[in-house]
């Protein structure tokens, strides 16, 4: 034999309904509301809710103040990524981090790569003007 919980209203019950419109089961206080429900108290609920995303904030890891306004060489282009790892790296692990750090890690396997040819061409180019085999 199955029992059925049978659920009445009574006066102790909070007068509000919940998320699917069903009555709030919690306890009521003075004012017939429970404490999630009740107008008098909706300013410390405001308050505590604050608060509580607050500390849920990561703190800045990086200094944006160093960032170039424009990226035109890959000496800025570097300055964003390392930007961009100080700022990651504090963040609570996840897979959407995880991801990040990976594509951080291509860019600046990338940008490090370009800047070695780079560096490269240049070297190239001077040893042959030095030779004179190339008009400058």
């Amino acid at each position: 034999m199955t029992s059925k919980r049978i659920t009445t209203r009574t006066s102790k019950t909070c007068k509000a309904k919940n998320g699917r419109g069903e009555p709030c089961a919690a306890h009521a206080g003075a004012d017939g509301y429970c404490a999630f429900h009740s107008p008098a108290h909706g300013k410390a609920r405001a308050e505590g809710h604050k608060r509580g995303g607050e500390r849920n904030r990561v703190p800045h890891g990086g200094g944006a103040e160093g960032l170039p306004k424009r990226i035109r060489t890959l000496t800025d282009v570097l300055a964003v990524l390392d930007y961009a790892l100080a700022e990651t790296l504090p963040m609570e692990n996840s897979i959407q981090r995880g991801r990040l750090l990976v594509a951080l890690a291509h860019a600046f396997v990338e940008a490090i790569k370009t800047g070695e040819l780079e560096a490269r061409v240049e070297a190239i180019e001077n040893a042959l003007k030095a030779r004179g085999e190339v008009k400058a």
